[in-house]
């Protein structure tokens, strides 16, 4: 979850932006592999949790105000990405990762559910309790399940829209993933409200939908997902450094990390933008995944 802490995108720029620093980086240490995954990799196991494994449901949520055409655009954008991750070589990287009954993160996500909520909760946002009482408004809503039922292993994903604000988001973090007693989420502010912050220096002009905004949100989103399916309570593959929780989607991601460690084989379109992802008739640019059986950041099996 180290990714979603602040500046983690203004960190890395100075392992993407220059071939020379990535040089360095890569002779100081001897290896493929940033200071997270060095640190960890050979020794890190299942603390005992359980896993997302098998079927997973993912209700989306988009809060404030996306009534916009090109907000339209956006949201099915994101859907389609949620809809089709699963199905590729990517998200099969994670079949690595065991519960503690020997299940696999092995998929696959169902788009189960999305609604608009205009602001249930405010549109100045403090913690994540809040966070948490836009996920029970939106089952109480009726509009993610016939029978308002929690599903407990399912994902909820809130994504903020333009005119949220959010205490902690740009100033504490771009997104993070945790739980409660009943259901784990994931959260991603806006990445237009701080683009120095939350996106990524290669798509903050130019990016493959044409919306640096919701293409940053999905970049986020494919570190979360990785976290959230491997680690939904905080009890499986993690690790616990002082007050920050280490999971899988830190060994390819943050400070003193390369580009080339990051996002792997980066290609541009016509127009420009930077992608590493191609399902569907649509381009993304995702995170890397960690191999345990390779011992490095992967796009793919």
């Amino acid at each position: 979850m180290l990714l979603s802490s602040l500046g983690a995108f203004i960190l890395a720029v100075a392992g993407v932006v220059t071939g020379q620093q990535e040089q360095q980086q890569s002779s100081t240490n001897g290896t493929t592999l940033n200071p997270v995954a060095t640190q960890y990799g050979a020794s890190f196991k299942n603390s005992g949790g359980k896993v997302l494994t098998s079927f997973v449901n993912a209700y989306v949520i988009f809060y404030g105000d996306w009534s916009s055409s090109n907000a339209t655009t956006d949201q099915k954008t994101f859907l389609g990405f949620v809809d089709g991750i699963s199905s590729t070589s990517w998200f099969s990287i994670l079949n690595e990762y065991t519960g503690e009954s020997g299940s696999t993160v092995s998929g696959p996500l169902n788009l189960a559910a999305a609604l608009h909520d205009s602001g249930s909760a405010g549109l100045n946002l403090t913690d994540h309790n809040t966070h948490k009482s836009i996920i029970l408004n939106a089952i109480k809503s009726g509009y993610l399940s016939e029978n308002n039922q929690l599903d407990s292993s399912g994902v909820y994903i809130i994504i903020l829209g333009p005119d949220v604000h959010d205490s902690e988001f740009c100033s504490s973090n771009c997104g993070y993933n945790s739980y409660s007693d009943q259901f784990q989420y994931i959260f991603i502010g806006y990445p237009g409200a701080c683009p120095e912050t939350c996106t990524p220096p290669m798509i903050q002009n130019q990016s493959p939908n044409n919306s640096p905004s919701i293409d940053s949100a999905i970049t986020l989103l494919s570190h979360e997902i990785q976290d959230v399916l491997t680690d939904p309570r905080m009890d499986a593959w993690s690790i616990r450094n002082g007050d920050q929780v280490v999971e899988v989607g830190d060994f390819c991601s943050g400070a003193n990390t390369t580009s080339q460690q990051w996002f792997g084989n980066v290609q541009t379109t016509s127009s420009g933008a930077s992608y590493n992802i191609e399902f569907n008739d649509a381009k993304y640019l995702v995170q890397t995944i960690y191999s345990k059986e390779k011992n490095t950041c992967l796009l793919s099996k």
